[in-house]
């Protein structure tokens, strides 16, 4: 009998001991696979933490799987497989992917429905609803992390070279004459650099220059563009850019995020890069620095138009055995990520814009802007004037793989093996070739 009375005794703190595991165990897992890095993957990180001690329900895990291009090959295996992440941030080059695979995932304004979780489209700044969205108002996924290219000077350079740091270029003529004069004045190694070579030098010129990347209002009329940024405009920019890697006015950093690094260890003295890269600049750089907007050729527009949407958006994946209380977990999850606290929080934090009118409007409420010169020069800079069918953005396919043959076209001029001009005609012409491809491939499989 005491025997029995111990085992007994044992087995209730055993119980007890275990329920708080079960409990834990009881929460449905809600997985979100993200791409991103540095202070931005932190932020991330600590509001899924929120989420979670803020109710009993749900759990939100948050993996970074590699940076956006491996994490999409990634995801659409999973997918294939009927495994996808519940959740995943997907960059500005994957839309057309996704736009185009409409079983592989839930309109965000769906999801929400479905939950009874309450959504306005509307709340998001204009660029960010227009680009995420289809033509009837249905937003396809959830903007986060937006950005916009803009130019950051080292404020230290510019002085040692001789030019004012408050009075920043705003022409390419005239960012030209400033990285000769840091050359000459051996104020830095080079004048300026940038990151992210494609999508600063071709699809925010475009847009900037009010200049078409294709037919098809740039991929957004259909399947059946025809990419024609092959043009005088364009190749003078490429050319510029051969031109001025000569003496080092510019140096090519790499196709992604690298040149980042030419800037922050004083290298180089401008750099465009996306806006999100500002809480990172001004953790590693080790000098005073500016926001700009960036330049534009005042004999191609006058004025240059916006620049067009960057970063990422959160995506539902569809998957067979997904359940009505998994869905339920994710609309609830989004709806934390959207609240106008945590993106003016995302905001601060990063340099990433405030995605929704409310936050960008608390923002502007405390001071914020006025207290930080320069954080809002990318969402002025977005958000400026009417927006064209050229600067509403674009929709391609496999546009992650012809990012990557601009690249290579370009690189191939930089190192003098051909002319500015047989580089953008051969990226078109590689370029539609992967266009017809993809058509092929979403018709055999939709």
């Amino acid at each position: 009998m005491p025997t029995r009375r111990l085992l007994l005794a044992a087995a209730a703190v055993a119980g007890l001991a275990t329920a708080p595991a079960l409990a834990q165990q009881a929460r449905t897992p809600i997985t979100m696979w993200i791409g991103v890095t540095g202070p931005a993957q932190e932020e991330i990180m600590r509001y899924a933490q929120e989420f979670n001690a803020s109710q009993t329900q749900f759990e939100a895990k948050v993996e970074f799987r590699g940076q956006y291009p491996e994490q999409r090959a990634a995801a659409f295996a999973a997918f294939r497989a009927g495994n996808p992440p519940h959740i995943m941030q997907m960059f500005d080059a994957g839309t057309g992917d996704m736009f185009a695979l409409p079983r592989a995932t839930i309109p965000v304004s769906e999801v929400m429905q479905r939950a009874g979780v309450q959504f306005d489209p509307a709340a998001f700044i204009g660029p960010a609803r227009g680009y995420y969205s289809r033509p009837d108002g249905t937003m396809n996924s959830l903007p986060f992390n937006v950005s916009t290219a803009v130019m950051f000077i080292n404020n230290d350079i510019f002085t040692r070279a001789g030019l004012d740091p408050s009075k920043p270029p705003r022409t390419w003529p005239e960012v030209i004459a400033a990285a000769n004069q840091i050359r000459e004045r051996n104020a830095a190694e080079c004048g300026f650099t940038t990151t992210w070579l494609a999508w600063t030098m071709l699809e925010q010129y475009s847009a900037l220059h009010d200049l078409p990347l294709s037919t098809e209002a740039n991929g957004r009329g259909g399947l059946n563009a025809v990419l024609n940024f092959n043009d005088a405009a364009r190749v003078r920019m490429v050319q510029t850019l051969v031109d001025a890697s000569r003496n080092k006015a510019f140096q090519y950093g790499g196709r992604s995020n690298d040149a980042n690094a030419l800037f922050v260890a004083g290298t180089c003295g401008m750099l465009i890069q996306s806006s999100g890269g500002h809480a990172a600049i001004a953790r590693d750089l080790k000098a005073s620095f500016s926001v700009a907007a960036m330049p534009f050729w005042p004999d191609v527009i006058a004025e240059p138009k916006n620049s067009i949407v960057g970063g990422a958006s959160l995506w539902v994946f569809n998957a067979p055995n997904r359940s009505a209380e998994e869905l339920r977990g994710v609309a609830q999850f989004l709806a934390f990520l959207a609240r106008p606290e945590i993106y003016v929080r995302f905001a601060k934090a990063t340099g990433f814009l405030p995605a929704t009118n409310a936050a960008f409007q608390a923002m502007q409420a405390e001071g914020f802007f006025q207290q930080n010169p320069g954080r809002d020069a990318p969402i002025l800079q977005l958000t400026r004037g009417t927006p064209t069918a050229n600067s509403s953005g674009y929709r391609f396919g496999r546009w992650t793989e012809i990012r990557d043959m601009y690249h290579e076209e370009v690189e191939r001029a930089l190192q003098g093996q051909q002319t500015a001009q047989a580089a953008l005609d051969n990226a078109v012409r590689r370029g539609n070739e992967a266009l017809r491809q993809f058509e092929r491939a979403v018709g055999a499989s939709n």
